[in-house]
């Protein structure tokens, strides 16, 4: 009887299993058999299926040696990183803390363990860190707050942390995982900040200082609360450019101000101006703004500086330099008003005393050509002494010229150009009528100033033709002197001081808070003078 095929390993091993079992009864076979050669077949797959396990059992080993050594590699980094970690479940539980994290709380890693995390915050605090927890339940993604920690001996320290809410995959329970970074310095540091802050700001309330800052890439201008009320601007009404700022600046200022500005951005440098704005009620406010460049690594460059109200230190600048010219038009009347009247008193004596005396002797001798008829002799003696009375008249008119104070500007004017004119040298003169109206003092300067111009055309222009005109049209008085001579080099003090009476020409415009222009080339010179009726300089000269 041959033996019945087994279909495939499973029956084989169940067979076997079977007769293992019964102890070689032949009722539970139902009439089936292994045979050996499918009993060493058998037992050869069995052989492969044991050295396949036994080379799966060495990979998973060497597996899990790789594993432990990862681990413990990252469980020193967890250990040892510069953040504490901590793992709470949703009581606030400690499951997990690194050593770090320990190490801030000052307990041991294994004390902190099943410790409620709430016991190290600050009584203050707790609201804020429940709230903290809250977030991180409802929100996803990393949720971040700053809180005070008590921690052994009753030290405080201030730290930040951040932490997300996670479901574990196991336990399926909520689970928060969170970093804890000690602060105190950085506080400390930022709080030393702010009080220096608020002592800057203070300071710069007290002396009336703003600050500003402007982006450079952006043009974008920024305003502190000072400054908006220095300009009396609200804040809704200034929309950080530049275009904006310079709307509140004065008109007539604000190409001064876009041009430093623009200088500023291209070419870097300081920032140093002045200018005026006009607020909203009308008042005029002189402003200075300076300002440095700021350049810091991985952002834009900027400009930060001060704004300050200048406009009473410069009404105070400008009161000084008032009274300043003041007090020089007080030293120059006097000196001229002394010079006046010290040549008033030598023309006086010259005209009264040695004139006349020549005068007496010129008669006398005029007597005895007469009666003596000694021609040659007494007309030479003649000739002398009209030589002499000639140049006393002439010394005693530049002292105080006497036709000036007795028949009035425009008689004076016409008895200098009958004496200085010549057949080569030409004066032409358009006096207003009313220039004979003008304040005494008044008519004595423009004479003097006149003299001295004309003086300087006969000596350094070598001109032939000079003309002078005076016009008293309203309260501006206008003089002005004209040559057909070389003219001169403003800028050289060497050419102007050949004319000796152009220093004093210009005092005397000063004293009478006027104006000097001088157009000058090689065709010719003209000076232009102006100056007010009612100047300063009235009543402080006198013909006495």
């Amino acid at each position: 009887m041959k033996p019945k095929k087994v279909g495939n390993k499973e029956k084989i091993i169940s067979l076997l299993r079977a007769r293992l079992d019964n102890s070689g009864d032949a009722s539970t076979l139902s009439g089936e058999y292994v045979n050996d050669d499918q009993l060493a077949l058998l037992l050869g797959e069995l052989e492969v299926f044991q050295l396949e396990l036994e080379m799966q059992n060495d990979e998973l080993s060497a597996s899990y040696q790789l594993l432990e050594t990862e681990r413990a590699k990252f469980a020193g980094f967890f250990n040892r990183a510069p953040v504490g970690y901590f793992i709470l479940d949703h009581l606030g539980l400690v499951e997990e803390a690194n050593q770090t994290g320990a190490d801030l709380l000052r307990i041991s890693k294994r004390d902190i363990l099943e410790k409620r995390f709430q016991s190290f915050i600050a009584p203050e605090m707790w609201e804020l860190f429940y709230g903290f927890l809250h977030k991180m339940q409802i929100n996803i993604g990393k949720q971040n707050c700053e809180i005070k920690l008590l921690i052994a001996g009753d030290l405080k320290i201030y730290t930040r942390m951040e932490g997300v809410a996670i479901v574990n995959p196991f336990t399926e329970r909520l689970q928060y995982y969170i970093t804890v970074i000690d602060i105190s310095e950085s506080r400390a540091d930022q709080q030393k900040l702010i009080g220096t802050a608020k002592r800057l700001e203070l300071t710069l309330k007290a002396s009336g200082t703003g600050t500003w800052t402007m982006t450079v890439a952006t043009n974008q201008v920024f305003l502190d609360e000072f400054s908006l009320y220095l300009f009396e601007i609200n804040p809704w009404e200034f929309d950080g450019s530049t275009r904006s700022f310079i709307s509140f600046i004065h008109p007539d200022d604000q190409h001064l101000v876009r041009q430093s500005l623009s200088d500023a951005t291209h070419y870097g440098g300081d920032v140093e101006m002045e200018f005026r704005i006009v607020t909203k009620s009308g008042k005029t406010k002189i402003v200075s703004a300076k300002g440095q460049q700021i350049n810091s690594a991985g952002a834009d460059s900027y400009f930060a500086g001060i704004v300050m109200d200048i406009t009473e230190k410069t009404r105070l600048i400008q009161e000084a330099q008032q009274r300043d010219s003041e007090q020089q038009r007080l030293i120059l009347a006097a000196t001229f008003k002394a010079q006046e009247n010290e040549r008033n008193k030598i023309s006086n004596a010259l005209h009264d005393s040695v004139c006349q005396i020549l005068y007496g002797i010129r008669l006398n001798v005029q007597n005895i050509q007469h009666s003596q008829n000694l021609n040659a002799e007494f007309q030479n003696i003649n000739q002398l002494l009209a030589l002499a009375i000639t140049e006393t008249r002439e010394l005693s008119y530049k002292l105080s010229p006497s036709v000036l104070r007795d028949y009035g500007f425009k008689e004076g004017i016409r008895e200098m150009i009958q004496r200085l004119s010549t057949s080569g040298f030409k004066i032409k003169s358009s006096l207003d009528a009313s220039a004979d109206l003008l304040h005494p003092d008044l008519q004595l300067y423009v004479f003097r100033m006149i003299q001295e111009l004309v003086n300087n055309c006969i000596k350094h222009a070598n001109a032939t033709i000079v003309k002078i005109i005076v016009c008293a049209e309203g309260e501006w008085v206008n003089v002005k002197v004209s040559d057909n001579g070389k003219g001169f080099q403003v800028g050289i003090d060497e050419s102007l001081a050949k004319g000796s009476g152009v220093r004093s020409i210009k005092n005397r415009v000063f004293l009478l808070n006027g104006t000097m222009d001088i157009d000058t080339s090689k065709s010719g010179t003209q000076v232009i003078i102006k100056f007010k009726k009612d100047s300063p300089a009235l009543g402080l000269s006198s013909y006495s």
